[in-house]
C-alpha cells in the first residue's frame, strides 16, 4: 500500500480496487480525478511522478495534497480548513496523528516509543511530502531514512543538555559563545560537544536538533 493510501485509510476512508494506476503515487487509482485537474502550475515534483503514462490521480493523493482540509482542522483543533503540507503526519496502529511544529515533544515520543506505519516530518511546512514517503521509513522533509530510534535518543539527550544553555544555532554550527561555555562548564561542554561533533550535519543530527525542547526533555521509555 502506498503512503498516501495508508494515511487515507487511517483517516477513515475506504480503499477500493482499481484497474488503472495513479499518475502520482503509482498505486491503484480508485475514485480518480484527471491529473490535469490535480496538478497546479506551482507543482515542481515532476521527477517524482510514479506513472507518467497515467492520466488520473487517486483519491488518496488528492486528499493528502488538500489545501483546505476540514477533517485535518477538526483533528488539530482549528476552526478554519488547514493545509496538509503544513503538518507532520504519523500513522500509528492504524490511527492518523497530524502534528504541528508546536508538538515536537509528541513527535519525539512517537519516534522513540512506537513503530509508526507512516512517518512524515515537515520541517519547513511548505512542501508536499506524504506521497514521497516509504511505509515504515521516516520521511524527514525531502529525505527518507530507515528508523533510528536508538541514535535519536542518544543525540536528543546530548543536544537537549546543551540546549539548556546554548542556542540551536550554536549547536548546529559548533560556534559557541565563550561566555556560555564558561557558564555551562568547559569540561561538561566538551564532553557533550566531542560526542555530537562527528554527527553534525547528518540527517539524524538535524532531526534531533529540530525536535530538541528546552527544559522539557522527552520520554525515554524507561
Amino acid at each position: 500500500m502506498t503512503s498516501t493510501a495508508i494515511l487515507y485509510q487511517a483517516a477513515g476512508f475506504e480503499i477500493h480496487h482499481a484497474d488503472s494506476q495513479c499518475w502520482l503515487c503509482g498505486g491503484p487509482a480508485f475514485d480518480p480525478v484527471p491529473y490535469q485537474e490535480f496538478v497546479k502550475p506551482t507543482f515542481t515534483d515532476h521527477d517524482k511522478i510514479a506513472r507518467p503514462d497515467s492520466d488520473v490521480v487517486c483519491a488518496a493523493c488528492v486528499f493528502c495534497h488538500a489545501e483546505r482540509s476540514e477533517l485535518l482542522a477538526s483533528l488539530v483543533g482549528k476552526e478554519k480548513p488547514q493545509r496538509m503540507r503544513n503538518y507532520s503526519h504519523f500513522v500509528v496502529d492504524g490511527k492518523w496523528i497530524p502534528l504541528s511544529k508546536a508538538d515536537k515533544a509528541r513527535m519525539a515520543d512517537l519516534l522513540l516509543n512506537s513503530k509508526p506505519e507512516l512517518t512524515v516530518i515537515a520541517v519547513s511546512g511548505q512542501k508536499h511530502l506524504i506521497f514521497r514517503a516509504q511505509p515504515g521509513w521516516w520521511q524527514i522533509e525531502e529525505q527518507a531514512i530507515q528508523p533510528f530510534p536508538g541514535k535519536l535518543r542518544e543525540l536528543l539527550d546530548k543536544i537537549e543538555a546543551l540546549y539548556t544553555t546554548f542556542s540551536k544555532a550554536e549547536i548546529e554550527t559548533g560556534h559557541y559563545a565563550q561566555h556560555r561555555v564558561r557558564k555551562f562548564g568547559l569540561t561538561e561542554w566538551w564532553a557533550l560537544e566531542s560526542q555530537i561533533k562527528p554527527e553534525r550535519g547528518s540527517l539524524p543530527f538535524r532531526l534531533a536538533l529540530f525536535l530538541a525542547q528546552k527544559g522539557e526533555g522527552h520520554d525515554t521509555g524507561t
